[in-house]
């Protein structure tokens, strides 16, 4: 990813933090789609203009989730003595730099689980924010912390899926390695299944399409477009 196409946000937790440019896209259009759809329907009979600053500041702080989550697969991998050379929040999410593999198998599932963890707490705490919140303060807080409490449950549910390079996916490699001894075997399935699951994506976008659902629709064919090309890549890089 050349240089300038990223922005610094300088060092967390003593890891480099960057921006892809293509970041300023998907905000933009998730704050979009909340402004336009998600909490009209929630919240009624407010101004547009209170719509757009939920949206993007539900937007913000749905990447700063993101970013928790990457930053803890980088916090346990640095721990484990594994280099971390950035993480880099981009159009589909984020992703943490690991400069290399763990050499064991329950390093790298523990390295995969922490990610998921962060989100789980994130989660729980918004869920537990948005019925604890005092009613003085409005229902416009409560209603973003309750879209991010479902939005990061959504992330884990995602990120548990069995195919490589997700967080499931990885936790599958580190099974099959420890079961086989064979870290190239391992990640060849788990990459197969991570191709396979791209392309279940594809279709499933390609027939919301034809239902009309043209917003999940482009989504979804991205998004297994991304992750069949992200699993051929890291199974290259693996293997060699």
């Amino acid at each position: 990813m050349p240089m300038s196409r990223r922005l610094s946000l300088g060092r967390w937790l003593d890891i480099p933090v960057f921006l892809d440019s293509s970041w300023f896209v998907i905000l933009a259009l998730v704050a979009w789609t909340l402004a336009t759809g998600y909490f009209p329907l929630r919240l009624p009979g407010v101004g547009q203009t209170t719509y757009w600053g939920m949206g993007v500041a539900a937007a913000v702080l749905l990447f700063c989730c993101v970013l928790l989550h990457e930053l803890g697969h980088a916090v346990v991998a640095k721990a484990y003595g594994i280099p971390v050379s950035r993480v880099t929040l981009f159009i589909f999410g984020g992703v943490a730099h690991i400069a290399r593999e763990p050499r064991r198998p329950w390093v790298e599932l523990v390295v995969a689980l922490a990610g998921p963890l962060v989100s789980i707490v994130i989660a729980a705490g918004c869920f537990w924010a948005a019925t604890a919140l005092p009613p003085e303060i409005g229902r416009i807080g409560p209603i973003i912390v309750r879209y991010l409490a479902v939005v990061n449950t959504a992330i884990v549910v995602f990120n548990l899926l069995p195919g490589f390079p997700l967080d499931g996916g990885r936790l599958l490699r580190a099974a099959l390695w420890a079961w086989s001894g064979d870290l190239r075997r391992a990640t060849r399935i788990a990459g197969m299944l991570g191709h396979g699951l791209g392309v279940a994506l594809m279709g499933l976008g390609l027939l919301s399409l034809l239902r009309g659902q043209w917003i999940n629709g482009v989504w979804y064919v991205l998004l297994g477009m991304f992750l069949r090309n992200a699993a051929r890549v890291s199974v290259g890089e693996a293997v060699g």
